[in-house]
């Protein structure tokens, strides 16, 4: 029993490690886009960016042009959300872009995306499942049934760590949970 548990120990320790590491290279490649970026004066790009979203925006604002403020408020968070402003001011208050707003965003779906293959490929280089042992968790081992073929529980560890140490200390902390909870209904029966 204590060795698989420190089995199962060494392996979390080793999944969250990874999910530091890839943290720590998109931080990297970010500071690296960043440099480029500021050397090739790549400003103009983010700025015609922003004007092209204005203009959806704005576009797609005139089918609520006869509604009141508070309706057009969830379509406005939206766009908060989106270029990550918090929403202020009164309802129906329009967003200021820039072409910086718009560069951050693109370049944390872009790490996101980034990081999640390198996820991917991670879990698929050390064979890191972490689905079966959440599954494991979650049913008796003889009554285990998996849900997908391995190589999509693969994909779906590796953008799980891709993801970063956040969504997997989440995942490792609802895991020992249910295993407790098994343990514990394992120990009354």
């Amino acid at each position: 029993m204590t060795e698989a548990l420190a089995e199962v120990t060494v392996f979390f320790a080793l999944v969250l490690a990874l999910a530091l590491l890839i943290e720590r290279v998109l931080e990297i490649l970010k500071a690296a886009y960043d440099l480029v970026d500021s050397r090739f004066n790549w400003y103009p790009f983010w700025t015609r960016r922003a004007r092209t979203l204005k203009e959806t925006i704005e576009r797609r604002m005139r089918v609520f042009e006869y509604v009141g403020p508070e309706a057009v408020r969830a379509v406005l968070n939206r766009v908060y959300d989106l270029v990550q402003l918090t929403p202020q001011g009164a309802p129906g208050a329009v967003p200021v872009l820039s072409g910086d707003l718009v560069r951050a965003s693109a370049v944390k779906l872009g790490c996101k995306v980034v990081g999640m293959g390198l996820g991917v490929a991670v879990a698929f280089w050390l064979s890191i499942d972490l689905v079966t042992i959440w599954q494991s968790a979650e049913v008796t081992l003889a009554a285990t049934t998996y849900w997908a073929p391995p190589w999509l529980r693969l994909v779906v560890s590796g953008a799980i760590i891709g993801l970063g140490a956040g969504p997997v200390h989440k995942l490792i902390t609802t895991i020992e949970r249910k295993r407790g909870e098994k343990e514990a209904k394992g120990g009354a029966s």
